[in-house]
């Protein structure tokens, strides 16, 4: 299959919105939503265990813009640039600070077929190329990846694609727990 013959085009072309949480860090709680921060991002998934919980008051706050649902496609647009996951079903949570948030049109773009595309190399070098090399951090304007280009085939060939390597990413996610199960015996 030539990529080359897939159509380019900018995220915001196949997205219903891209969006980013408050520029702040809420009182942390032991229970109560999830607050998402740039650790959470895992090798394309979201690594929960050390993910932080907000008060229900705050998870209001810090939902104001937008509030993360299944499908969602997370990522970083500081310091761990390139970083992104999907939104699972069944959490309730909200973006930390230096989180961005991709809603998917799911008419135009299949949600693991958008993050696979987002951690390939093609698009990992679209992000080395316009990422800003600060005094502090590196990062990229959020105000510029609507423009991002991405390369997407058809619909039918997305869903193939993500439904392929997503087969492959849990048979590799269920070894690394495995191993981790046996390296702890």
């Amino acid at each position: 299959m030539a990529t080359s013959k897939w159509q380019v085009v900018p995220i915001r072309d196949v997205c219903l919105g891209i969006y980013d949480g408050p520029h702040a860090t809420p009182k942390k709680r032991s229970s109560g939503p999830l607050f998402l921060g740039i650790s959470s991002l895992d090798r394309g998934r979201l690594s929960l265990n050390d993910s932080a919980h907000l008060s229900e008051a705050d998870f209001a706050t810090w939902t104001r813009r937008v509030v993360p649902r299944a499908g969602d496609v997370v990522f970083s647009y500081e310091t761990r640039l390139g970083e992104a996951a999907i939104i699972p079903e069944g959490i309730r949570c909200c973006l930390g600070r230096r989180m961005g948030l991709m809603r998917p049109d799911p008419a135009k773009v299949d949600a693991r077929f958008l993050l696979y595309a987002f951690l390939g190399p093609e698009f990992q070098e679209v992000i080395r190329e316009r990422t800003i090399h600060g005094s502090t951090v590196e990062r990229i304007l959020l105000t510029e990846l609507p423009d991002f280009p991405i390369r997407l085939p058809d619909l039918a060939t997305q869903r193939f694609i993500a439904d392929l390597l997503g087969a492959l990413d849990d048979k590799i996610e269920l070894n690394r727990r495995r191993n981790r199960t046996l390296e702890a015996i």
